[in-house]
C-alpha cells in the first residue's frame, strides 16, 4: 500500500495515472459505517478495474475552525492502526492530506481540480454527511455539480445499529460511559489500543495481582476509568487480562492516570514491549477501599469474573 503525503498548495508530481476509486473521510475508529463505505469503493474498484484510493485527513479537521479541548483532540485510532486497518481491507493508495486552514478554504471546484481530479478518479465515494470543505454546500448532494460528469459519485448512506447511526462521535460517547460492549459491536471488532510496557510504582505484585503498566499516547482515546476484561497481544499470541484504568485511590488521592493489566497465569518478564490490548468488557466501575485486604479480595472477584468471560467465549485467544 502506498501513502502519499499531501500538503496544500500540491506539486506538480502530485498525481497518478492508474485510474483509482477514491474513498473519501476520515475514518477514525473504522467502525461498521466507514467499513461500508470503503466496501462500496473496493466494489467499485473491483467493477472499473481501478485502484482502490482513500482520501483522509493527517487530524481532526475540527482543528482548523474551533479549539479542542484535550481529550477531544484524541483519536480512536492513531495514524499508524487506521492505515494498517486500510492495508488489511484491501486499500491499494492512501491519499493523505495535511488538513490546513487553506486546505479548508478552497473552493469545492478547486478541492475536484486538485485533490480528485489529478488521481485519475473514475469513481468518488463517502458517506451521506461527508464535508469537503468548510461551507455547508461543500457535501455529497453538490459533488456531481462541481464534478462535471467527469468521475461518478456515490453516496453511501447511514449504517445504523438499534435504529441509530453508527458514528465516531457515538463511540467516543460510549467509551466515556465504559460501554465496551457497544463501542465493539458498532466497530464489528473489539476496540483495540496500542502502547509500551514500562514500570510502575509495582504495589500490584506486593498484592500478589502482578501488573503490566501499559503507556498510552496522550493522543489515544481510552474507555473511562474502570475494571475492564482485555486481551493482550505480545508479539503473535494473545493473553487473557484483567485490566484497570484509574488513580489508584485506595493508595493515594492524587495519583496520575494509569493503565495497569493482570494477566491471568502469566509470569514473564514483557518491559518494553509495544503491546495491542483489545478492550473486550467492562467490569465494574473503579472504587476505593480501606484496606490493602478488601483491595486483594475485589481482585479475586475480579479474576473469577474475567476467567468466567474467557469460559463464556472461548474464541477470543484465538
Amino acid at each position: 500500500m502506498d501513502v502519499l503525503k499531501l500538503h496544500y498548495p500540491l506539486d506538480n508530481q502530485d498525481r497518478l495515472t492508474n485510474k483509482t476509486v477514491i474513498a473519501m473521510g476520515f475514518f477514525d475508529g473504522f467502525h461498521k459505517g466507514h467499513q461500508a463505505v470503503l466496501q462500496r469503493a473496493k466494489e467499485e474498484a473491483k467493477h472499473q478495474q481501478a485502484k482502490l484510493a482513500v482520501l483522509t485527513y493527517d487530524h481532526h479537521p475540527a482543528l482548523v475552525y474551533q479549539k479542542m479541548s484535550a481529550h477531544e483532540k484524541r483519536y480512536l485510532t492513531l495514524m499508524d492502526y487506521k492505515l494498517e486497518l486500510f492495508r488489511k481491507f484491501g486499500v491499494d493508495v492512501v491519499l493523505l492530506v495535511n488538513y490546513s486552514y487553506h486546505f479548508q478554504s478552497q473552493s469545492p471546484k478547486m478541492f475536484v481540480q486538485n485533490f480528485l481530479s489529478r488521481f485519475n478518479p473514475v469513481a468518488v465515494v463517502a458517506g451521506f454527511d461527508h464535508t469537503y470543505g468548510g461551507q455547508p454546500e461543500d457535501n455529497m448532494a453538490n459533488l456531481p455539480d462541481y464534478a462535471n460528469g467527469d468521475f461518478k459519485v456515490i453516496t453511501v448512506p447511514a449504517q445504523k445499529l438499534d435504529e441509530e447511526k453508527i458514528s465516531s462521535t457515538r463511540i467516543r460517547h460510549e467509551l466515556d460511559k465504559g460501554r465496551v460492549e457497544q463501542v465493539n459491536e458498532l466497530l464489528g471488532r473489539p476496540f483495540q489500543t496500542r502502547g509500551v510496557i514500562v514500570h510502575g510504582e509495582e504495589r500490584g505484585r506486593l498484592l500478589g495481582y502482578p501488573t503490566a503498566n501499559v503507556e498510552h499516547s496522550e493522543y489515544q482515546w481510552l474507555p473511562t476509568i474502570g475494571v475492564y476484561v482485555v486481551t493482550v497481544e505480545i508479539g503473535h499470541q494473545k493473553y487473557l487480562g484483567m485490566a484497570s484504568i484509574g488513580k489508584n485511590v485506595t493508595f493515594t488521592d492524587n495519583g496520575p492516570m494509569t493503565v495497569e493489566i493482570n494477566l491471568i497465569d502469566f509470569h514473564d518478564n514483557i518491559y518494553g514491549e509495544v503491546v495491542r490490548v483489545n478492550w473486550l468488557a467492562h467490569s465494574r466501575d473503579e472504587i476505593k477501599f480501606q484496606t490493602a485486604d478488601d483491595l486483594i479480595n475485589q481482585m479475586n472477584l475480579d479474576n473469577q469474573l474475567t476467567r468466567h468471560y474467557l469460559k463464556t467465549h472461548p474464541t477470543i485467544l484465538n
